[in-house]
């Protein structure tokens, strides 16, 4: 696109894209779209109804560059921009796939009018036709010298009323600035005392400063949900409050690449994530500390790794046959990933037996469940549902929607009504959550634009806050007793891990 193109806003469906600031929006909501997938959409929204051919897309985004597998690296990001819009190979509403020859974009497009410039805008971006028009212009809106201002002198209340307003302005402001200062100094004193916290990077945590956790406990009192640390601090009966175990945050995966979607594997002595450090993204397994990494898939691209109850498979989804399936690979066997069913969001249930999976086949996203021995397919949820991981307490909890901040649904193992009364269960994304056997851990966002790492309890009803985040991730795991959690910064660089979260 040229310039006058790239500070356009164009909407099509549901969808906002604005080239100029890279944003991507449906239905208002910003998504999580960048780099080459956009770079693709802005291709071929420049030339809709045309084909675009794949030889045309790998020259403009891999430019001279010889040692790229750029068949592999298209594919993988024109399945990462279907997916961010909902679209799909067989039946494509936006992107338009001519098998062999490339791709065109089908969908309408509507341009979204720019707001009208205000006067002073319209002299200073000197956009005036005619020389006389902007002389006029210029005229007009001239503002008067200092010498056409009739003097006036100020009269003496008028200055030592000013005077005694900032007087008293200046006076409380040193005085809350004390008050802060010292609450600040006690809240560094105990958490001194009570944790040592560690981490760097993006991807560290930190626990709630004074004044965040002062926001939140105000924040609380209406919501219903109980003060950060209610659950932590408990007073004794001398009066007396328990120090908090100590977290400990570090980095574990980082410098080579994308890093993202971690997940403990049973036994809690390794991981399995993303990574696009030797080209399209992959699944990868590595030590609890991130040393003797090794990729285990070699699909077209690969995402959403989940372990088998016994360590010995990882289950993921990855493009094939036009779609996206469902496959499982043996970990420490050199075999080839074998594809089960076709579907998106793959986990294991606890026995072993069934895989999860969502699909649209019913025109809706719902989740499903095949057998691993026979591939039998049984429906889950009828009501909507995306991502499903199996509980210790009985459930399936899911994911209602792929939606920003999903709301997240059980329904019983062996079967039965599907409930979505958790109130203050709300994570950031589909895949930022993991049920442990002390509650569900999660990262949610915070009214103040911050994220936090949270514990929730289906049983009671409530939350307890773990630690502040300083980066909002979009992948939480955690092993089964909840101790421990891992996830990704949001530019899904660097892993890191927490420990000790009770």
């Amino acid at each position: 696109m040229n310039s006058n193109d790239r500070s356009r806003r164009i909407r099509f469906g549901p969808y906002e894209v604005d080239f100029h600031t890279q944003e991507l929006r449906k239905h208002g909501i910003r998504l999580r779209l960048s780099g080459q997938p956009l770079q693709i959409l802005e291709i071929l929204i420049a030339r809709p109804g045309e084909l675009v051919s794949r030889a045309e897309l790998q020259r403009h985004l891999w430019p001279g560059q010889v040692f790229v597998d750029a068949t592999h690296g298209l594919n993988a990001a024109v399945n990462k921009l279907r997916e961010a819009l909902s679209d799909s190979a067989s039946e494509p509403r936006y992107i338009e796939t001519l098998p062999r020859r490339g791709y065109r974009f089908i969908g309408t497009l509507e341009d979204i009018p720019q707001p009208a410039l205000r006067p002073t805008e319209l002299l200073d971006s000197r956009n005036i036709a005619s020389p006389d028009g902007y002389g006029k212009a210029e005229q007009k809106l001239e503002k008067p010298s200092l010498t056409d201002i009739p003097h006036r002198r100020a009269r003496p209340w008028v200055i030592l009323s000013i005077a005694a307003i900032f007087l008293c302005v200046v006076g409380l402001f040193i005085i809350g600035r004390k008050q802060l200062n010292r609450a600040e100094d006690l809240e560094q004193k105990r958490k001194i005392e009570a944790e040592r916290v560690t981490g760097e990077g993006s991807g560290s945590a930190q626990s709630g400063s004074f004044r965040e956790r002062d926001f939140r406990a105000q924040s609380s009192a209406a919501s219903g949900r109980p003060a950060p640390g209610n659950d932590r601090n408990q007073t004794a009966a001398d009066g007396a409050a328990t120090l908090r175990p100590a977290l400990s945050i570090h980095r574990v995966i980082w410098g080579e690449g994308g890093n993202a979607a971690p997940q403990f594997s049973p036994d809690g002595k390794r991981i399995a994530f993303m990574s696009d450090r030797d080209g399209p993204w992959q699944i990868w397994v590595s030590d609890i500390d991130g040393s003797n990494a090794r990729q285990v898939s070699f699909t077209d691209s690969a995402g959403t790794p989940r372990w088998s109850p016994d360590g010995s498979s990882i289950a993921f989804d990855a493009p094939f046959d036009g779609s996206t399936w469902i496959f499982v690979v043996r970990v420490d066997q050199n075999e080839r990933a074998d594809p089960i069913v076709e579907g998106r969001v793959p986990s294991f249930s606890r026995d072993g037996n069934w895989i999860y999976f969502a699909s649209d086949r019913t025109g809706d996203w719902q989740v499903w469940k095949t057998s691993v021995r026979n591939r039998s397919e049984l429906q889950v949820t009828f009501n909507g549902g995306f991502a499903a991981l199996e509980s210790t307490d009985g459930y399936i909890y899911y994911s209602k929607s792929r939606y920003p901040q999903p709301e997240i649904c059980r329904v019983r193992i062996k079967g039965g009504a599907e409930s979505c009364s958790f109130e203050h269960l709300r994570p950031r994304t589909w895949a930022s959550w993991a049920p442990t056997r002390e509650g569900i851990v999660f990262a949610e966002d915070l009214p103040n634009g911050k994220s936090e790492l949270s514990l929730y309890d289906p049983a009671r009803r409530q939350a307890r806050d773990l630690a502040l985040l300083q980066s909002a991730p979009f992948w939480v795991g955690a092993s089964v007793d909840g101790k421990r959690a891992i996830m990704n910064d949001a530019a899904e660089r660097q892993i890191s891990m927490v420990d000790n979260l009770h």
